[in-house]
């Protein structure tokens, strides 16, 4: 059966505009309110294209560096605090318990740091996922998203979002890179200080996964 000229055409238009109104109605009620309230005031994490298939998020320099501090006082107090123990046949009274607490306590905040700053975040052509983890396990892989990977083509658009940040020790900028799925969720990929960075990798990402940026203006916190 021969089908009318134009027939096809028609088929991909009805379908196109369909595709749009969704993605439009989507739009109208996606969050825009920050979705990790804070975040870093310096530039986290760098983009880096690693291949034509693949793009990743490593450490930025900054970010070692912080994390390296707080993980080096940590541990240097540690020593201090429990230093006595070796001169007085580990004798726990010795011991500087406050300094033993505080150690701790920075020892592993420096340790979570460079936990999170240092885990991947990997958007991958060829398996067809986004994935924020140290090891993307291929056999827990299945089309619906998840905490930690999310199939590429279920990302509609990227969402930028400005937050201004006030604390004990003043303000700061701090602006979010979002990923916006087909049900109107949201998965934050990076969330740092550095708006000229944050637009950049929003226009690479936009362009390897084919999708627009949302930009979500500013807001106060």
């Amino acid at each position: 059966m021969n089908l009318p000229e134009g027939f096809h055409n028609e088929i991909i238009e009805a379908k196109e505009n369909k595709l749009y109104t969704d993605v439009d109605n989507i739009k109208s009620k996606v969050d825009t309110s920050p979705l990790n309230s804070g975040g870093a005031s310096f530039k986290t994490n760098v983009l880096i294209k690693e291949s034509s298939s693949k793009i990743l998020y490593k450490p930025s320099i900054g970010a070692a560096i912080f994390g390296f501090i707080f993980l080096a006082i940590g541990l240097g107090v540690l020593f201090f605090g429990i230093y006595p123990l070796f001169g007085n046949n580990f004798n726990f009274a010795e011991v500087e318990w406050f300094l033993l607490i505080f150690g701790l306590i920075f020892a592993t905040a420096g340790g979570f740091m460079y936990y999170m700053f240092y885990m991947p975040r990997v958007f991958d052509k060829q398996i067809g996922y986004y994935y924020k983890a140290y090891k993307f396990k291929i056999h827990n892989s299945n089309k619906s998203a998840s905490k930690s990977q999310i199939p590429l083509n279920s990302i509609i658009a990227i969402q930028l979002i400005g937050e201004h940040v006030k604390n004990d020790k003043g303000s700061y900028k701090s602006f979010e890179l979002n990923l916006v799925l087909k049900d109107g969720s949201r998965k934050n990929v990076v969330d740092h200080g550095n708006l000229k960075s944050i637009i950049s990798d929003a226009e690479i990402l936009s362009d390897f996964l084919d999708v627009p940026i949302w930009h979500a203006g500013s807001i106060k916190a």
